[in-house]
């Protein structure tokens, strides 16, 4: 499965920089098709017709696209399976590059659980109170 997404994103950097395919880009992109189930090629060909990418690139757990944090269950997904998922918000294609990280470990350091508006405005009030 992880070809097909590759072969989106190939397809898709023919299709969005121009409206108007060479015979060569033409040949290319049906040869990309050919490699891909015909509901992807659906979905796919409903953002690439608005313009937009189909396929995100996970970088650091976050979506390329929208660039909102994915889900460690997805994460982990993306990771260890070789299914084809979509994020979530945006709807696109993910694909984690094979050197890429997940990002997991960000997302629940302890640090940043201390460090909240409450603590902050109970501290002002205990210092107004003297």
């Amino acid at each position: 499965m992880i070809r097909i997404v590759e072969a989106s994103i190939a397809q898709q950097k023919i299709e969005l920089p121009t409206r108007t395919l060479t015979p060569a880009q033409e040949t290319e992109r049906r040869a990309l098709r050919a490699n891909v189930p015909e509901g992807i090629l659906e979905k796919f060909s409903q953002l690439v017709g608005r313009w937009k990418k189909a396929v995100a690139i996970v970088r650091g757990g976050v979506c390329g696209e929208c660039h909102l944090r994915l889900s460690s269950g997805t994460l982990a997904s993306l990771a260890y399976t070789t299914e084809i998922h979509y994020c979530d918000n945006c709807g696109r294609f993910l694909y984690l590059p094979e050197d890429e990280p997940l990002g997991l470990a960000s997302s629940a350091s302890p640090s940043s659980a201390t460090k909240s508006p409450a603590g902050k405005r109970t501290r002002r009030a205990g210092a107004r109170g003297l």
